[in-house]
């Protein structure tokens, strides 16, 4: 059985599902530490409203300051966790922003950047969580990727390699981990309307893309199709990523799953999981690896 209260990190919790998945563990009775960057600047007021909240409802949550990019902030908050509680039974590696437009009009330093949150972030992290995890001999690492984290489209081949990137860290340490007794999984959300899609980063050289005639607009033509299949019957709200992510971490230890697909658009998502972890299995059993954990 999994302990009745476990300590959870969480990034990118000023807003989104990082910010509900904070709220409903902590109400849930687990002890959550929600960071965020700019926790007395740019997100003063979304770090307020979980402080407040916390006061209200007697929550063990708290706000803690991580930019996912500062190592030392990582260190820091860990180190401050450990501390005060002894121990770090999940991390959620959910702080991430996106891109939409034409690969060419991308700077590199613009594709470094995103690595940096995207890919990079939940790598620190990770180590920094680790060797506390290992000691328990326990832990779960939930990677908050992307349904576009499986499959390829254009207009955000940029984002879709970040995510793609964690997916491969995941799974890969999923193997390396699952003797020591620490399980790694990935939440692949589809479209869902959250502040993501206001914070949409552009490309930064527009004019190099004059040769590509219509295609230079995918931005309109993408938003375009958000806004139908927000408004069809067959769109849910982001609250089914927060119970996603909270089964995960409720999950008995040993049956947490590989990926989980959510959503209405990532069925071939899923189905690819799917498939994928047969494939797998057999690559394994080919490279004389048959020891490692198979899929959940």
């Amino acid at each position: 059985m999994p302990p009745a209260s476990q300590t959870v990190l969480i990034t990118g919790a000023s807003t989104g599902f990082g910010r509900d998945t904070a709220i409903e563990l902590a109400r849930k009775g687990h002890t959550v530490y929600a960071s965020m960057r700019g926790v007395s600047g740019k997100n003063a007021q979304h770090a307020s409203h979980l402080t407040d909240l916390a006061a209200s409802e007697k929550l063990r949550l708290s706000v803690v300051e991580i930019d996912v990019t500062d190592k030392a902030q990582i260190n820091a908050a860990v180190e401050q966790i450990t501390s005060e509680v002894g121990r770090i039974d999940v991390l959620i590696n959910n702080a991430g922003f996106a891109g939409l437009g034409m690969a060419e009009g991308y700077t590199t330093d613009q594709a470094r950047a995103m690595f940096e949150t995207n890919y990079f972030g939940p790598v620190e992290l990770t180590r920094a969580v680790l060797p506390h995890m290992r000691a328990q001999k326990s832990g779960k690492l939930i990677h908050v990727t992307s349904g576009i984290g499986r499959f390829a489209m254009p207009g955000m081949a940029h984002y879709a390699a970040t995510k793609w990137a964690l997916e491969a860290f995941s799974e890969s340490i999923r193997y390396e981990l699952a003797g020591i007794g620490i399980e790694s999984s990935t939440v692949e959300p589809g479209a869902f309307k959250t502040e993501i899609f206001g914070k949409l980063q552009q490309p930064a050289e527009p004019e190099r893309l004059g040769d590509y005639g219509e295609l230079a607009g995918i931005a309109d033509g993408f938003e375009g199709g958000l806004q139908q299949f927000f408004e069809s019957e067959a769109y849910r709200g982001p609250e089914i990523v927060t119970e996603a992510i909270v089964d995960i971490v409720e999950a008995e230890p040993g049956s947490a799953p590989t990926r989980v697909a959510v959503g209405a658009d990532v069925q071939a998502v899923a189905e690819l999981n799917e498939q994928s972890a047969v494939k797998q299995r057999e690559l394994l059993a080919a490279f004389g690896m048959e020891a490692f954990q198979p899929l959940a």
